[in-house]
């Protein structure tokens, strides 16, 4: 499972679409802190975007790995590997690399402009739990969907349903 683990995660910090995802919240926090001199008010701020836009990125993403994945597991499967580690490898992978792009992209900005001086830093640790928390979970969800549907685009629209269904 760890070696699953190990290779998912880099393959996906290879890929340009976790460095856009880190950069998303990279930029964003850097231009909430200038606009906004309460770090507090940032913060609620970034709990907003977070609530809806994590589990879109979470669900889309997971998605899209599993079907493009399908033919890498399927070589997996062929060895003698137990399926709970390949899928739980795979996942974790996906998982923590999304939420290290996001713990990092917000954890930058934030640390700059000064917030392990002010009274914000259990709120904004509130804000990365809440943040992983939500990736792990709609990715788990749309894994369970890519594993349910064969069908891509029957499995992308169930995924998008789940997330209007949870998130808005």
């Amino acid at each position: 499972m760890f070696k699953i683990l190990k290779y998912s995660f880099y393959d996906l910090m290879r890929s340009r679409w976790s460095y856009i995802y880190f950069a998303f919240y990279f930029l964003l926090g850097i231009v909430l802190l200038f606009l906004n001199n309460d770090l507090s008010k940032a913060i609620i701020t970034m709990m907003n975007v977070i609530i809806v836009l994590v589990p879109l990125i979470g669900t889309i993403f997971g998605v899209m790995y599993y079907y493009n994945s399908k033919e890498f597991t399927e070589l997996l499967l062929a060895q003698p590997l137990k399926r709970r580690s390949i899928f739980l490898g795979q996942y974790l992978g996906v998982s923590c690399s999304l939420a290290m792009s996001l713990v990092l992209g917000l954890g930058i900005p934030f640390a700059m402009y000064g917030l392990f001086q002010s009274s914000s830093i259990w709120n904004f640790s509130m804000l990365l739990i809440t943040g992983t928390f939500l990736t792990f979970i709609f990715t788990a969800l749309a894994f369970n969907v890519g594993l349910a549907n064969d069908n891509k685009i029957k499995g992308f629209g169930y995924a998008i349903l789940i997330w209007l269904f949870m998130a808005v």
